[in-house]
């Protein structure tokens, strides 16, 4: 069977008839459904996910001739249309069992020892790259959840792109999500972690605190790509790994989502942003983290660390690698604010594990592009990772 066409990407700029929500909007339907080479601009592609579709074939018959053969084609063709657009609006046909097509292979994922969450593609290796490497060494095994593809940075897919901030467009965002998935798999591949075992969730960049607070059932809207469904244009969504199509961008099925992979992975820890971040992006995967491990009764470790926390974090500033973490005070603000200090942990690296760390934040480069980022980011190798101890 001729491959099906997969949801696209749509990179027209959908209208919300709700501010920061989508009940009903307008997209651009002019879809196009093409081969496409891996590192081309979403303006000459719709998707470019790694599908784990099982093709099955039509078998063999008495007219097996060129005509046959270009009507299947076509009829293959006129069916991936039909559903790329049915998937658009949120309308996507279910085969047996709920996929998206019969056959498709449902997602199996391994017990592993060390689950670490993550906001955006590079904040694993900013709070974890150390423990990551650490718990590689000993034979422990590491799964990383991305909860976005790290799309909703105007600052990072205008340098990409070199383009000015107020010319960006829906597509740009899409491309920036796809370098940032690539930059996470080159940037955990350096750590030890292959990309097997990471799980990218697709949920939207600068808006998942409004995911999580979402009271309405109506999908949030991303305010830089539109989409209101979870997607990976280099990697597979988990959502649409797991059940054959796309979760839309609730809070329901975020929570649904951290569940399953708290319930299939079975860590003994569990890392995660701690609630004192200052990005509301990194407070929000905290909520989900917290609010799943009641609902299924997790009994493990729960470690928290922070990324973001105001101008005197992190500190001492630079790549000091034979320096520890060090709180500091500004105007009568002590940072890292709404933790205690000293740290619940502290956990020691060696030189080599802290100069592994740097170059695995080295592979994110959409995040280096500016001198102050680059500095910022590199600040956070020292002599140890701290954590706290989740509440």
């Amino acid at each position: 069977m001729a491959d099906i066409a997969e949801p696209p990407l749509l990179c027209g700029a959908p209208q919300s008839t709700r501010k920061g929500r989508c009940r009903a909007f307008v997209h651009d339907h002019a879809l196009r459904v093409s081969h496409r080479p891996r590192f081309r601009h979403p303006d000459t592609w719709d998707h470019e996910p790694r599908s784990n579709i099982e093709r099955t074939s039509m078998g063999s018959g008495h007219h097996s001739g060129g005509r046959n053969a270009v009507l299947l084609l076509w009829a293959a063709f006129a069916a991936g249309l039909a559903l790329s657009y049915a998937c658009s609006l949120g309308e996507v046909p279910s085969g047996p069992g709920g996929g998206v097509f019969s056959g498709t292979a449902p997602l199996r994922l391994s017990p592993v020892d060390v689950l670490v969450f993550a906001p955006h593609p590079d904040d694993d290796v900013i709070g974890t790259g150390g423990v990551i490497q650490r718990a590689l060494e000993t034979g422990k095994r590491v799964r990383i959840v991305f909860a976005t593809n790290g799309d909703g940075y105007p600052q990072a897919a205008s340098a990409l792109l070199h383009k000015a901030i107020a010319s960006l467009r829906n597509a740009d965002y899409l491309y920036l999500a796809a370098a940032r998935q690539r930059e996470a798999v080159a940037a955990d591949h350096i750590l030890g972690v292959s990309a097997s075992n990471l799980v990218f969730l697709g949920y939207p960049d600068g808006v998942l605190a409004g995911v999580y607070a979402d009271n309405y059932g109506d999908p949030v809207q991303s305010l830089t790509t539109g989409r209101t469904f979870t997607y990976g244009p280099v990697e597979t969504d988990y959502h649409t790994l797991a059940h054959g199509r796309p979760a839309a961008y609730t809070r329901t099925a975020a929570l649904a989502d951290v569940e399953e992979l708290l319930r299939t992975s079975r860590p003994t820890q569990v890392y995660v942003t701690d609630s004192a971040d200052q990005h509301p992006d990194h407070k929000a995967i905290y909520g989900l983290v917290r609010d799943a491990i009641a609902a299924i009764g997790f009994r493990g470790i729960l470690r928290t660390f922070i990324v973001h926390s105001g101008p005197g974090w992190p500190w001492p500033q630079g790549p000091t690698r034979d320096s520890p973490f060090e709180s500091r005070t500004i105007d009568g603000t002590t940072y890292p604010i709404g933790v205690p200090w000293p740290p619940s942990i502290r956990v020691p690296l060696t030189t080599a594990q802290s100069a592994l760390k740097l170059r695995a934040l080295e592979a994110n480069h959409s995040q280096m592009q500016s001198p102050i980022d680059r500095l910022y980011l590199e600040s956070f190798v020292k002599s140890e990772e701290v954590f706290w101890i989740g509440r």
